[in-house]
C-alpha cells in the first residue's frame, strides 16, 4: 500500500491509503466544497504539501485523484498522474502525466512530461515533452524532443527535435536541433536550429 506524508498541520502521522483492484497506488482523497457536508462534514480538504512515496506493492505510479486540490508542493518518488488540481510546484523522479480534466498552475520538473489538460507554469524535462491536441500551456518548455498538438504560449527549447502538429498553435520562440511544422499549424515567433540554437541558448544562461 502507498503512504502519504503531510508534513504540515493537516496530518500528524502517515496515513495508509488502500486502493482496490490491481497494483496499490498512492492516491490523494478527493476534496469537496465546504458546503458539501455529506461528503466531508463541512471541511474543505485542500492539501498544502504532499510527498508521495512509492507503493509497497512495487508500483511507481502516484495519483492526484479527480476532485483533489493541492496548493503547494507535490513530490513523487516515481511517476505521477494528475487528474485533479495542483497549484504550486510539481517534482517527479520519473514521468508526469496530466489528464484532460486536470488543471495545474505550477512549474513541473520530471524525467518526461505529457500534458492533456491546461497548465500555467514552466516545464523542465530531462527527456521528452508531449502536449496532445486540446491541451494548453501558458509557460516555457525545456526538454529533449518536444511534440506540440495543442496551444503553447511561451518559448520552447529542445535539445533534439521540436514538432508542431496540424492543430497546434505556438506563440513564442523555438530553439532546437531540428523543427518540423505540419500543415495547419500556427507559429508566431522566431526559430533557431542547430548551432544557432545552441548559441542562442547559451546567450540566455
Amino acid at each position: 500500500m502507498g503512504r502519504w506524508r503531510h508534513p504540515r498541520e493537516h496530518r500528524d502521522a502517515d496515513v495508509d491509503e488502500d486502493v482496490p483492484g490491481g497494483p496499490e497506488l498512492p492516491v490523494a482523497p478527493p476534496a469537496r466544497d465546504a458546503g458539501d457536508t455529506e461528503a466531508t462534514g463541512g471541511v474543505d480538504e485542500t492539501f498544502k504539501e504532499v510527498t508521495m512515496d512509492r507503493a509497497d506493492g512495487g508500483s511507481e505510479l502516484s495519483v492526484v485523484g479527480a476532485g483533489t486540490r493541492i496548493e503547494g508542493t507535490v513530490t513523487a518518488a516515481g511517476s505521477l498522474r494528475v487528474d485533479g488540481e495542483v497549484k504550486g510546484r510539481i517534482t517527479a523522479a520519473r514521468d508526469v502525466t496530466l489528464s484532460q480534466q486536470g488543471r495545474v498552475e505550477a512549474n513541473i520538473q520530471a524525467e518526461s512530461i505529457t500534458l492533456a489538460g491546461r497548465v500555467k507554469g514552466d516545464l523542465v524535462a530531462k527527456g521528452d515533452v508531449s502536449l496532445p491536441a486540446d491541451s494548453r500551456l501558458d509557460g516555457d518548455i525545456r526538454g529533449r524532443n518536444v511534440q506540440v498538438g495543442g496551444v503553447v504560449m511561451g518559448d520552447i527549447v529542445g535539445s533534439g527535435k521540436v514538432e508542431l502538429g496540424p492543430r497546434s498553435r505556438v506563440e513564442g520562440d523555438i530553439r532546437s536541433r531540428s523543427l518540423a511544422i505540419a500543415e495547419g499549424a500556427v507559429f508566431i515567433g522566431t526559430s533557431a536550429m542547430g548551432e544557432d540554437a545552441r548559441q542562442a541558448d547559451e546567450s540566455r544562461t
